[in-house]
Parts: C-alpha cells; sequence; structure tokens
C-alpha cells in the first residue's frame, strides 16, 4: 500500500559501541488482553521518554504470524528505512546469528520490531531466543511492547517496572481476569505496576473499574477519535507526532514518568 511520508527531523543517536548505560531501565508494557492500546501506549510512552533525553530502545515483543498487524506496518518503516537497511533482529534471532551492536535508529529511538517477511516466514521466536531479545536492547531506557500471549509473561519479571494497559469495556475486563491476577500478583511481589486505563470516555464509570483493578492509582488515558488514528497510518506518522494527541498525553506521561523515577 503506497502512502505518503515525509521526513520531519532527526533524533538523537544511541552509542555505536553496543555497550549498555550504567543504569538501564526495563519498561514492559503489556495488556490485560488484546486490542487495549497496548502499542500505542507503549510507542508513545516512548517518544516522551526520548524527548526528555534519554537514550532509548523500543522493541515489540509478539510472534508476528498470530495476527496482529506490526508497528512496523503501522509506521511505513519500510519507507522511513528505503535508503538504508532496517535489519531485522527477530530473523537474527531465530536463526541464533549475532546481534550484538545493530542499530536501527529513527527519530531518536532503536528499533527492535517484527518485519513482515517474519510473519511470512512464520518466525516464532522460542525461550532462549526471547530471551536474547531481551539482552540486545540497550540505551537508558528499554521500553518492551509485550504481548498478552502466555509465552511472553516469562520476561515480566525481568521488568523493572511494568505499565498494564486495560480497555474499559466491561466484557474485556471480565475475559482478562486470569491476565489481571497475573500482574497484581507481580505488583504485590514488590513489582512496580502503573495501571493505565486506555479509551476513557463518558461511558465508562472510573469506580467499577478501580473496583475491579483494586487500586485507585489509576492514570487515565481518552479515547481519541478513530479518525486522527487512521489519518496518522495514512501519512505514515507516528501517534506521538500528531499534535492533538501528544498535547494531550503529556500531562498524562509525566504523571507515568514520576511514577517509576524515570
Amino acid at each position: 500500500m503506497k502512502r505518503p511520508f515525509f521526513r520531519e527531523y532527526k533524533g538523537i543517536l544511541l552509542p555505536d559501541d553496543g555497550d549498555r548505560p550504567a543504569e538501564q531501565w526495563n519498561i514492559g508494557v503489556t495488556g490485560l488482553g488484546r486490542s487495549v492500546g497496548t502499542t500505542f501506549v507503549a510507542s508513545s510512552l516512548a517518544f516522551y521518554l526520548q524527548s526528555k533525553g534519554k537514550t532509548l530502545t523500543f522493541c515489540q515483543c509478539l510472534h508476528p504470524k498470530e495476527g496482529r498487524s506490526l508497528l512496523y506496518d503501522e509506521a511505513a518503516m519500510d519507507q522511513r528505512f528505503s535508503n538504508r537497511k532496517f535489519e531485522d533482529i527477530y530473523i537474527r534471532l531465530a536463526e541464533n546469528a549475532p546481534v550484538r551492536g545493530i542499530v536501527n535508529m529513527e527519530k531518536g529511538i532503536h528499533w527492535i520490531l517484527p518485519t513482515p517477511e517474519d510473519r511470512e516466514k512464520g518466525v516464532r521466536l522460542d525461550e532462549q531466543q526471547r530471551m536474547r531479545l531481551i539482552n540486545c536492547a540497550r540505551g537508558n531506557i528499554a521500553m518492551f511492547d509485550l504481548s498478552a500471549e502466555d509465552e511472553w509473561n516469562s520476561l515480566l519479571p525481568d521488568m523493572d517496572f511494568i505499565v498494564a494497559v486495560c480497555d474499559p469495556l466491561p466484557s474485556r475486563l471480565i475475559a482478562c481476569t486470569e491476565r489481571f491476577k497475573l500482574l497484581k500478583r507481580l505488583e504485590l511481589s514488590g513489582r512496580t505496576v502503573v495501571w493505565v486505563c486506555n479509551k476513557v470516555n463518558n461511558g465508562i464509570s472510573r469506580r467499577q473499574i478501580a473496583s475491579y483493578l483494586k487500586t485507585k492509582d489509576i492514570i487515565w488515558v481518552p479515547g481519541f477519535d478513530p479518525a486522527l488514528i487512521y489519518a496518522d497510518e495514512f501519512v505514515c506518522r507516528f501517534h506521538w507526532e500528531n499534535e492533538e494527541i501528544r498535547n494531550n498525553l503529556l500531562e498524562i506521561f509525566t504523571k507515568v514518568s514520576l511514577k517509576m523515577g524515570v
């Protein structure tokens, strides 16, 4: 699908030596289920933290053939990297090839993303390869967009912070009860969990959502007009680059950042 893409600015660069900084925070963003807006929250939060001067890696963690849309396609990475090579770290890991020192820099962020080629080839990382995926991320912050699939749950204890995203629709919350229990157990064990209610609108009951999540300490992210989301993809724009979306998220993500201390 041919979409117009225009480059607007260049971001900061990660160091090229492949070494981790003295202090690196792993942030895992995961949903209570599928299609709750996890990637929207994770990618936008990544841009917010990068705008504060953090060096950052963003890693989308999923099995490409599971039918989910890929951030690679949403952000038109094929066009962004039309004059340079996007290094497919997923396929390198699947082939047990070295990944040290590989950088896909765009907008000041290093991107580790499954690609359409990975989906076509049915790439599926095993447990050891998933651990290598986590270890090849570097920067002040490593942001992991973790699929709600059970196989990725083993990575949650390796996160310094967990951002748990939910859709406030009651039927979706009820369907995700077991995953909620998993994340609540991690929180009760001492892990910092930031609860994010996405797609907030006038029809929801915040009291009932707080009762379900067993906390009043919730970050509320407004539901945006779908026209904004669609328009961003049609012009190959990250949602954070949409001024209306960015302006609505700035104060919200400031609260998230303060909760995590990053």
